[in-house]
C-alpha cells in the first residue's frame, strides 16, 4: 500500500507519540499539507490517508499499525487470544486475577496485582509502549481529527471540483462523518471519559465528558453521515470518488453503496446501545432501540469498510499490517489462541476444524517464563494463507472495521431471545451458522428454554464474531469479567495447567474458575493528561 504522508496537527483529544510538521515549496496531491487540501487530487489523497492514521510510531517500539494493537488488547480482554509477552503492554492486558484448579487450588497471578493496579501503573509516558490505556485513544483521535481537518476543507471556498461537484463533496462529507461516528463510538465504549473535539485547528479543551455524553456525540456524526448518505445516489462519480479514497485492501473492488452505508451505521448504532449496558440493567426502551436500529442494519449481501489482504499481495504480514491475522499464531508467536474461545465451538463445527488446529506438543504454551496460568494453549490458528477462517477461494482474507451481517443478526437474535420470542431468535443463530457454514444442525424448533437459547447466543457470539472486535464487550456487559465474588469470572473454562500442579508429567486441560477482575472502562491515558490536564468539573478519568 502507497503510504501517503500526513501532517500532524495537536489537539484537545490528541497528544501525538511524536509531533511533526512538514513543509513543501510546492504542492503535491500525494503527500497532503493545508494548502494542497485546495485541490480536488490533494482532498481526495487526505481523505484516504484516514487509514494511514492507523500507522504512527510508537514509543521505544518503531513504527507501527496501532488499530491492529486496539483490536490485540479487544481479543486479550475478551479471552479470544492471548499474549505472554510484555510487547505493547500486551502480556498485562491479559493478566487474570486469580484460577482455581478443580482441586481447590487457587493460583493468584505472578505479578500478585489486579489488573486495575497494574494497567494503572503503567499509565505514564515514561513507561513507554506498554502503557495499555494510550492506543485506542490515540488512534480515534488520529482519525477524529483528520476528518475535522477533511471537513473544514470541504467548507473552503477555494476548493473546487469538477464536474458533478455535490456528489464528490458530499461523499467526501459522509466519509469524514462517517469517521467521527467510528472514532467516537469506540472512545465512548472503551474509557470513562473523552473530549468532544470537532475543530480543525490545534486547540486544547481540557473539557471531559463521561462515555454516555461521547457517544451521543457518536451518534450525532453518525446522523450526519445519514442525512448525507439519502441524498447521495450510485453513479460514476461516487464510485469514482469511493474507488478513490477506500484502500485497495479495504475496497477489494466492492463498492459500498450509500444503501449498504447506511444500513452499516445502523448497525453500529444498535451495537452502541448493545454493548455499553451490562444485561441486567437494560430497558425495555433500550432493547427496543437496539431491535429498531438493527432492523435497518446490515443485509447479507451488503458490502461493509474492512481491513485485511491485498488483492494484489502488496498488504501481507510483512507491510503495514492489515491482515486480519497480524502476530496470531504459531508462525507469528506473538498471540496465541485460548483454550476457552476453541472450547465454545461445538466438536462438529466444520469452523473449528477450518480455522484451529492442534500445535505439535512441543510448541504448547504452558505458563511461558512463569508468567500466568492462564497464557496456555495447545492450539494456533490456520493460517488464511492455508484456508483458515475469513479465506476468499484465493485465500486472501478480510475482515469488517465495524460491524458485520452476522453481529447484526445476532443482535436481533438476542433481542428476541431476552423479550419472549425464543424461537425467532433460535432461527437467526441457524442463519448465522449457514452463513458461515458451520455444518450444524438446527437450533430453532427443538423447544430450548431461555437459559439454553441464551447459551447457543453466547456460543455464536464466541465463535462467529471471532477477531470481530467485541469479545469483550460481550465479557463485559455479560458479567464475565467481573469479580467471582461479585458474580462474574468464567467456571469450567478449560486451562492448560502444567504437571507441576496436578503431579503428572504432562500438562492437563481442565475446567477452571477463572477470575478476570478486569476494569470496565480504562482511563484516560496519561500521555493526554499530561499536556490536556482535565477541568473542574470534568467528569472522572481515573477509575
Amino acid at each position: 500500500m502507497k503510504r501517503f504522508i500526513l501532517y500532524s496537527i495537536a489537539c484537545c483529544g490528541l497528544v501525538l507519540f511524536a509531533c511533526k510538521k512538514t513543509s513543501l515549496n510546492q504542492i503535491n496531491p500525494n503527500d497532503p499539507t493545508p494548502e494542497s487540501l485546495t485541490t480536488e487530487d490533494g482532498v481526495q489523497a487526505f481523505a484516504l490517508g484516514i487509514f494511514q492514521k492507523w500507522i504512527a510510531d510508537v514509543p521505544s517500539a518503531g513504527e507501527s499499525n496501532i488499530m491492529v494493537m486496539v483490536q490485540t488488547n479487544h481479543s486479550i480482554l475478551g479471552d479470544e487470544i492471548f499474549s505472554p509477552y510484555g510487547n505493547w503492554g500486551w502480556r498485562y492486558v491479559g493478566q487474570v486475577d486469580q484460577i482455581t484448579l478443580p482441586n481447590g487450588t487457587a493460583v493468584r497471578n505472578p505479578l500478585g496485582k489486579t489488573l486495575k493496579e497494574q494497567l494503572q501503573s503503567t499509565n505514564s509516558r515514561q513507561a513507554g509502549e506498554i502503557n495499555s490505556f494510550m492506543y485506542e485513544w490515540n488512534v480515534c483521535y488520529f482519525m477524529n481529527v483528520q476528518a475535522n481537518l477533511l471537513l473544514s476543507a470541504l467548507e473552503n471556498s477555494a476548493l473546487q471540483f469538477t464536474g458533478d461537484a455535490a456528489t464528490k463533496r458530499n461523499t467526501l462529507k459522509a466519509w469524514a462523518y462517517w469517521w467521527k461516528g467510528f472514532a467516537y463510538s469506540r472512545i465512548g465504549s472503551m474509557y470513562l471519559a473523552g473530549v468532544i473535539n470537532n475543530d480543525a485547528n490545534s486547540t486544547t479543551n481540557g473539557n471531559f465528558v463521561d462515555r454516555n455524553a461521547i457517544i451521543a456525540e457518536a451518534d450525532k456524526n453518525f446522523e450526519s453521515c445519514l442525512t448525507l448518505l439519502n441524498g447521495l445516489t450510485v453513479n460514476e462519480t461516487y464510485n469514482a470518488m469511493m474507488t478513490a479514497i477506500v484502500p485497495s485492501f479495504n475496497r477489494n473492488d466492492q463498492i459500498v453503496t450509500p444503501q449498504m452505508w447506511a444500513r452499516q451505521i445502523y448497525s453500529y448504532k444498535a451495537r452502541n446501545i448493545l454493548v455499553n449496558k451490562k444485561v441486567a440493567a437494560m430497558t425495555a426502551a433500550d432493547w427496543t432501540a437496539v431491535q429498531t436500529n438493527a432492523n435497518k442494519g446490515l443485509l447479507k449481501t451488503d458490502y461493509t469498510f474492512r481491513f485485511g489482504m491485498d488483492p494484489n499481495s502488496t498488504n501481507d504480514l510483512t507491510a503495514a499490517f492489515f491482515h486480519p491475522y497480524t502476530l496470531v499464531g504459531e508462525a507469528q508467536a506473538f498471540t496465541f489462541v485460548s483454550e476457552r474461545l476453541v472450547q465454545d465451538y461445538k466438536p462438529t463445527d466444520a469452523r473449528l476444524a477450518k480455522g484451529f488446529e492442534v500445535m505439535a506438543t512441543g510448541n504448547w504454551q504452558v505458563n511461558p517464563r512463569g508468567r500466568g496460568l492462564q497464557f496456555g494453549t495447545r492450539w494456533a490458528v490456520v493460517p488464511i494463507e492455508a484456508g483458515g477462517l475469513y479465506a476468499t477461494n484465493d485465500n486472501q482474507g478480510t475482515v469488517p472495521i465495524g460491524c458485520s451481517w452476522e453481529e447484526n443478526a445476532l443482535m436481533l437474535a438476542e433481542y428476541g431471545i431476552r423479550n419472549g420470542n425464543i424461537e425467532a431468535g433460535l432461527g437467526l443463530i441457524d442463519e448465522v451458522r449457514d452463513f458461515q457454514a458451520s455444518g450444524l444442525a438446527h437450533v430453532q424448533g427443538t423447544g430450548l428454554a431461555l437459559t439454553a437459547a441464551l447459551e447457543e447466543l453466547r456460543l455464536e457470539r464466541r465463535g462467529g464474531l471471532f477477531l470481530r472486535g467485541v469479545a469483550f464487550y460481550d465479557a463485559r456487559r455479560w458479567g464475565v469479567t467481573a469479580p467471582v465474588s461479585a458474580g462474574g469470572g468464567r467456571k469450567g473454562g478449560i486451562v492448560l495447567v502444567p504437571g507441576s500442579y496436578t503431579n503428572t508429567t504432562n500438562p492437563q486441560p481442565l475446567p477452571c474458575t477463572l477470575d478476570y477482575n478486569y476494569l470496565d472502562y480504562w482511563d484516560v491515558p496519561q500521555n493526554e493528561l499530561d499536556f490536556n490536564g482535565a477541568l473542574t468539573g470534568s467528569a472522572p478519568i481515573k477509575n
